[in-house]
């Protein structure tokens, strides 16, 4: 009879690499049916380690350091445009897109009617009044969100904070403090639901072996997809 074919052991991580004047975060995806180190970058920025299950942290990191000027050239190269706040400009908000419509004439405001995002006030305080009211979407949007997700643990309810992070979509902090990015808000529900069942999950598993992978599963079917997504458009929901 043929010798049985060893199942295939993977495991997932992240990680923070300290580039020139920027600190750069990767995933680094090990894997017992690979034999040499690989390294990628998304168009949307996300940067991926590919190396073999077993492989020294220090040959990783040799590694990395190598290729430390082709991955900071490819880096600049999708790095995220500059957002144009313009009369008409599209603003992503839960998968969706309202148009902005400037107001220049009115005294500062912002109100959402149908498909815009009516803002009033002079042309330089605009970026300030939108983000601002972003963040007031997200607390109370998020904060729900959470609430339902974690009922289903049948535990307490973890704090929230609110995070402003540049590179992040999500962390849990030691003390349990579940903190979420206030721009999920321009995301789909499904994204928004991948990332705060990610972050419940590392209640139970800490790191990202394949035990962690099961609990979100578990909480979130399916959430292979919602993942694949935020990582597709994430470059756009971190333009402002």
């Amino acid at each position: 009879m043929p010798a049985r074919r060893r199942p295939v052991e993977r495991r997932e991580e992240c990680g923070e690499l300290a580039l020139h004047d920027r600190r750069v975060p990767y995933t680094l995806k090990r894997s017992s049916a690979r034999r040499t180190l690989a390294l990628s970058v998304s168009e949307a920025g996300a940067v991926t380690v590919n190396a073999p299950l077993r492989m020294a942290w220090h040959h990783i990191e040799a590694f990395l350091f190598k290729h430390a000027a082709w991955l900071v050239s490819r880096l600049e190269r999708v790095q995220t445009p500059g957002f144009a706040w313009r009369d008409g400009a599209e603003l992503p908000y839960l998968g969706g897109l309202r148009r902005l419509a400037l107001q220049p004439e009115a005294l500062p405001f912002v109100m959402p009617l149908g498909e815009r995002l009516l803002v009033g006030g002079a042309p330089a305080g605009v970026p300030a009044l939108v983000v601002d009211w972003y963040r007031q979407e997200a607390r109370g949007l998020l904060q729900e969100r959470l609430a339902q997700h974690a009922d289903r643990l049948g535990g307490p309810l973890p704090r929230f904070r609110l995070s402003g992070a540049a590179t992040r979509w999500g962390s849990l902090s030691p003390r349990g403090v579940v903190s979420l990015n206030w721009r999920l808000v321009k995301a789909s529900w499904a994204e928004i639901d991948y990332v705060i069942c990610h972050e419940l999950a590392h209640l139970r598993v800490p790191n990202h072996s394949a035990a962690f992978w099961r609990e979100v599963a578990a909480l979130l079917p399916g959430y292979e997809a919602a993942k694949a997504r935020l990582r597709e458009h994430g470059r756009l929901y971190f333009q402002f």
